[in-house]
């Protein structure tokens, strides 16, 4: 639904009277020269608007202002010439015995106004859409040969009401170093309508020129429009390229990244695994030699014990060196370190070799152990046989009880079993 304009809406307001009443009668309830409060010591929040108590600001006559001959109270515009204060705030109480039937404003602004009744707004003059703030600048300037002009409103007697009523003005200026200000308000309220074809007349002989003038605005502002629109689209674009750009610069040097942490983390790993697997091989053949060893020192030690069993043949009256040596030989037969070597080094060889069986056989003995290793060892029966002390035969049995506390049949071989633990 299209929107009426507020001349239209006045001009429609002021025909319907014409029809209505005959008598006339006018009041000017406000004057060009009236007093007025005033603040002028910075800005204000919002809630001014519907301050109903301000007798604690300045009062002084209008034309208010700064730099205009037709000034009668000086206000001030802070401590920076070149730096203003935007925003002059004004108030005035309206007493009214009776409600008109409607009421003319005529406002006198540099630059731009706001106009508010009893805290609603009525009317803004030279004062861009949307919230206004204290910070917010008129939208033009007004030349010297503007200023002194009046600006006529035409308010309704919905908006007034019988007793006290509140008119706050909020004047802005243009820019920040303006030169000057000035304030100043004339309202009229008029009873009847016997003047009134006047106004409407008045309204009348511009409504055509204002109508077209209008139109011609409405069709520069929509080409604008469409300009500004163009160059923000085109501007959008040119701004979505760029990021699109980046996002692709980004990626792309992200993938290069990636690409060297990974092949750095991938040459630091193999060169981890190489050096593991260096010293996992120097490990094993390590082991492999201690086994070499300790086997060589189990045959020592049958050797020992071959060397007692003849030193105890030996008829000598020197029978305290042959006990000495005995002791000696025996001393080290007893000594179990070179089987717990052995088997610290076979399950670093054969991937922990003793401790599998254990689990999967857990009554076998520490001398069937024993047997397995040698067994696994690729040893003969009669190595096996010299080592233990124990006939050959001896070595069967062994290998028979071995397979029955396994429960393995017959048919297994129990050195294939033990090779593939």
């Amino acid at each position: 639904m299209k929107k009426k304009s507020p001349l239209k809406k006045n001009f429609s307001i002021i025909v319907l009277f014409l029809y209505v009443s005959i008598s006339f009668s006018q009041e000017t309830l406000i004057t060009k020269n009236d007093s007025w409060y005033y603040y002028d010591k910075g800005y204000l929040d919002e809630s001014w608007i519907e301050l109903t108590a301000f007798s604690h600001w300045e009062i002084g006559t209008s034309p208010l202002g700064y730099e205009n001959k037709q000034i009668k109270t000086i206000l001030s515009f802070g401590n920076d010439k070149d730096e203003k204060q935007v925003t002059k705030y004004f108030k005035k109480e309206l007493i009214l015995n009776n409600k008109y039937t409607i009421y003319e404003c005529k406002i006198q602004r540099d630059d731009g106004a706001v106009f508010y009744l009893n805290g609603k707004e009525i009317f803004r003059e030279n004062m861009p859409k949307g919230k206004i703030t204290y910070n917010t600048l008129a939208s033009n300037r007004v030349t010297s040969s503007a200023e002194d002009k009046f600006h006529q409103h035409f308010i309704t007697n919905r908006d007034f009401k019988e007793g006290k009523n509140i008119l706050s003005i909020e004047v802005h200026q243009a820019y920040r170093n303006s030169s000057d200000c000035i304030f100043s308000l004339e309202l009229i309220g008029y009873k009847g309508l016997e003047s009134i074809p006047s106004i409407a007349e008045n309204q009348a002989k511009g409504k055509k020129e204002l109508e077209y003038r209008i139109k011609e605005l409405a069709s520069e502002l929509k080409f604008e429009t469409l300009i500004a629109g163009k160059a923000e689209l085109e501007g959008r674009n040119f701004n979505l390229q760029i990021v699109f750009y980046f996002i692709c610069i980004l990626f792309l040097s992200s993938l290069f990244g990636y690409y060297f942490i990974i092949e750095r983390f991938k040459k630091r790993s193999n060169d981890e695994n190489n050096k593991v697997k260096i010293l996992t091989s120097e490990n094993l053949g390590k082991d492999k030699e201690m086994i070499t060893l300790s086997t060589n020192l189990l045959h020592n030690k049958q050797y020992f014990k071959e060397i007692r069993a003849d030193l105890r043949g030996i008829n000598t009256e020197d029978k305290a060196t042959i006990k000495s040596i005995t002791n000696q030989i025996n001393y080290l037969l007893e000594k179990n370190e070179d089987w717990n070597i052995l088997k610290k080094h076979f399950n670093a060889v054969h991937d922990n070799f003793y401790n599998k069986l254990l689990v999967k056989h857990p009554s076998i003995s520490e001398t069937e152990l024993r047997h397995c290793l040698f067994i696994k060892l690729h040893m003969q029966t009669k190595e096996i046989a010299r080592i233990l002390l124990i006939d050959p035969r001896s070595v069967q049995t062994a290998r028979y009880r071995i397979k029955k506390k396994m429960n393995l049949n017959e048919n297994t071989d129990l050195r294939d079993y033990l090779m593939r633990l």
